[in-house]
């Protein structure tokens, strides 16, 4: 009530003209003290019932703490004013003078946030973290009764109270970043209401500009308001300054980062870049489940037709998928004898999923004649000529052309007719090293990969919001990556995954850099190859609350 009396108090200041009553209501999250947040069903367990509220007409404003609310807004909501923020440090409370460096070993430190527990044992590794609930009144009691050595609590929140005579110490921000938001009142009003533009009267630009970029970086991060995230941004000189830091909470691990400049959208950029350079995305439990690439953000760069069981791979692991495709397949006219010429063959090569599908589509229900033999490049390009209902003679151990030329090798390919069905632009090493070995070859290009419309915008705007890995699975998507980069470098942090040498040299050629090549050229060894280089030992991974 007492955040909610501040709200009215300022409205009634900004407004005399109108009348502003409390409605008291007690949320889930109030009314279960004993629930780790870390075990709530999900963030928002604070507002969910005042957002109804507002959204039915039981009320025209919520008021909320900002730490409370969940990253993604609700639909038909919007916060229609920041009042003015209070101080956001936490504060380490005790029941007689106390700080950081003067509780006994093994004290009992009470908090019910993975950030607070998190930055505590990062400084004191002996502290025992002991898992608090409820409102401050329900926390000191637990103090005063011995259940704890002391508390950990939002500053604001006892200044808000009238209960600073009890025995704290404020806690500096280079030993405990607050939670994004934390300090800070939102109204919260159903859009374009008359209470929406009531409220605007008392929205405060510097506590704006300061919490959304704070819940920014937390939107970047894909974490929640019960992640281990701590961030505090301020204005200065008309410049925004952000520090944020990541944790596993068991502190083995940690990701910081700063930045400002007047730029915001820039400086949360920077802030998220920088995190997730130093492992961020592996340190958050929430945000993309469990597995070996459990955190890890990554960016699928294949036409979204054939994205989906790359996609469904990378999420099995853990991973969250970004699309952002950087090829798209445009047709390219066929012979018009194209299907005469096929008898006359004694092999037909395929060096691509793209490849088979376009030549089906030429021979519109024609089949290959039984006696012409079939290649194809790897294990999917045979997957896909199996799906249309023909058989691969060969596929090569080693899923590239060159790979498939000493497979063909052990056959005698003097005077042999080999057709080969391609993109344009396609090294021209299959065919002329076939030519060399007496084949007589016809190179048929079917299609070409272009880059699609808008690849450029997406890819900024995801790399904005924070990817850890961009995996390239054709030369063409990494000429297009690096058209569409232009003259931006990538973030730094962000790594390049590739699903072979060719394409790796490629992407090298281009100045990009080369982290990861997959051994197996496929998807699922691209899949395979994340796992090894981002899979950290069980000594080092994040643990859950017991």
């Amino acid at each position: 009530m007492a955040q909610a009396r501040l709200a009215t108090q300022a409205l009634a200041a900004r407004h005399p003209e109108h009348e502003f009553v409390l409605a008291p209501m007690t949320t889930h999250g109030d009314r279960s003290p004993g629930l780790p947040l870390t075990e709530a069903a999900q963030e928002g367990v604070f507002v969910k019932e005042l957002e109804q509220a507002v959204l039915s007409g039981l009320a025209d404003l919520a008021v909320h703490s900002a730490k409370d609310l969940p990253t993604k807004e609700t639909a038909g909501l919007e916060i229609a004013a920041y009042l003015p923020r209070a101080d956001p440090r936490d504060v380490l409370v005790g029941r007689e003078p106390v700080s950081l460096k003067t509780l006994a070993p093994g004290a009992r430190v009470g908090t019910g946030s993975p950030r607070r527990s998190a930055q505590l044992l990062a400084q004191r590794p002996d502290l025992r973290v002991v898992p608090v609930r409820g409102n401050v009144d329900t926390r000191l009691r637990r103090l005063a009764e011995g259940d704890v050595d002391a508390l950990v609590l939002a500053g604001a929140g006892l200044e808000r109270l009238g209960r600073t005579e009890e025995p704290i110490a404020w806690l500096s921000l280079d030993s405990m970043l607050p939670a994004p938001g934390q300090g800070a009142l939102a109204l919260q009003a159903a859009v374009g209401t008359q209470a929406a533009a009531l409220a605007s009267g008392v929205d405060d630009r510097d506590t704006r500009r300061g919490v959304e970029a704070e819940r920014a970086v937390l939107r970047g991060l894909g974490g929640g308001c019960l992640s281990a995230i701590g961030v505090h941004a301020r204005v200065e000189a008309g410049e925004l300054a952000i520090e944020a830091v990541v944790m596993a909470e068991d502190s083995a691990d940690t990701a910081r980062a700063s930045a400002r400049g007047r730029d915001d959208a820039g400086v949360v950029g920077e802030v998220v870049a920088g995190l997730r350079g130093r492992g961020a995305g592996r340190l958050l439990r929430s945000g993309a489940g469990t597995g070996p690439l459990a955190g890890l953000r990554v960016m699928v760069t294949r036409p979204p037709e054939q994205a989906g069981a790359f996609s469904a791979a990378l999420q099995e692991a853990g991973a969250e998928v970004l699309l952002c495709p950087l090829i798209a397949i445009e047709a390219l006219p066929a012979p018009p004898d194209f299907a005469s010429r096929l008898p006359g063959c004694d092999w037909i090569l395929f060096t691509s999923v793209n490849g088979v599908d376009r030549f089906f589509e030429v021979l519109a229900g024609v089949r290959p004649p039984p006696t012409v033999k079939i290649g194809a490049i790897g294990p999917q390009t045979a997957a896909r000529l199996e799906a249309h209902g023909v058989a691969a003679d060969l596929v090569p151990e080693s899923f590239k052309a060159e790979g498939l030329v000493a497979s063909l090798d052990a056959l005698a390919l003097a005077g042999r007719r080999i057709l080969i069905a391609r993109a344009r632009g396609s090294r021209d090493l299959l065919p002329e090293s076939l030519r060399a070995r007496g084949a007589a070859v016809e190179v048929v290009e079917l299609y070409r990969a272009v880059a699609p419309p808008q690849a450029s915008t997406r890819l900024h705007r995801l790399l904005d919001a924070g990817i850890d890995v961009v995996t390239l699975t054709s030369s063409s998507t990494a000429r297009h990556l690096a058209q569409a980069l232009a003259a931006r470098p990538l973030p730094a942090g962000v790594q390049v995954a590739c699903i072979g040498p060719i394409t790796a040299a490629t992407a090298r050629d281009l100045g990009l850099p080369v982290d990861i090549i997959a051994e197996e050229y496929t998807a699922t060894g691209l899949r395979d190859a994340l796992v090894r280089h981002h899979v950290r030992p069980a000594a080092s991974r994040v643990q859950g609350e017991t």
